[in-house]
């Protein structure tokens, strides 16, 4: 007869392996592209999501196994069918939404609000074409803007997610530049 008692026992519905309770995490990506006078390339999101503005920038898909390069350059022909070129990493980031400002609070079992961990990536990159068309679902406006411009804007509460992206603007301004292969990923061929 076999002793069941040291058996793993099933988690029940109400149950959950400490694991699943932990907060998930988003990975998003961001363009920094600038034009011939130096200025920086920046999007205005429609209203209903806010109107602020920041660079070209979304989410990886990691539903399809999207690395965050190819985001980046999905989301440049997505949000204003450019043909970008990544030329260096800028710089990664992580932060913490805050309750009702990043996205609405995802409640756990128990009904507690779990907060969710943000992982960005800024690119700089160089426009090689394309049309400049906004996406009609979440642009509504573009243009370049200088330095002390964006600075207005930060000042003034214009910039989306500025734990994110005014950071990277100033890593942008500064000309910070690191290897594009500085990101490893375990789904590339190692090339060392």
């Amino acid at each position: 007869m076999a002793n069941h008692e040291c058996l793993p026992q099933p988690h029940t519905h109400q149950e959950r392996p400490p694991w699943m309770e932990r907060s998930s995490s988003l990975a998003s990506v961001s363009v920094f592209l600038s034009d011939a006078e130096g200025r920086l390339l920046m999007v205005q999101d429609i209203d209903e999501h806010g109107g602020k503005w920041s660079p070209i920038a979304g989410y990886v898909d990691d539903l399809i196994g999207e690395e965050p390069e190819v985001a980046a350059l999905r989301e440049a022909k997505e949000e204003l069918d450019l043909n970008v070129r990544l030329d260096e990493l800028l710089g990664v980031w992580h932060y913490y939404e805050k309750k009702g400002i990043h996205t609405t609070p995802t409640p756990d079992v128990n009904g507690k609000d779990k907060t969710k961990m943000h992982v960005g990536y800024a690119f700089r990159g160089t426009i090689l074409n394309g049309s400049f068309t906004p996406q009609q679902e979440e642009i509504q406006n573009y243009g370049f803007f200088s330095p002390a411009e964006i600075e207005q804007m930060h000042i003034d509460g214009k910039i989306k997610t500025p734990e994110y992206n005014y950071d990277g603007f100033k890593l942008w301004e500064k000309g910070t530049k690191h290897p594009l292969d500085i990101v490893r990923s375990n789904s590339r061929a190692r090339t060392t």
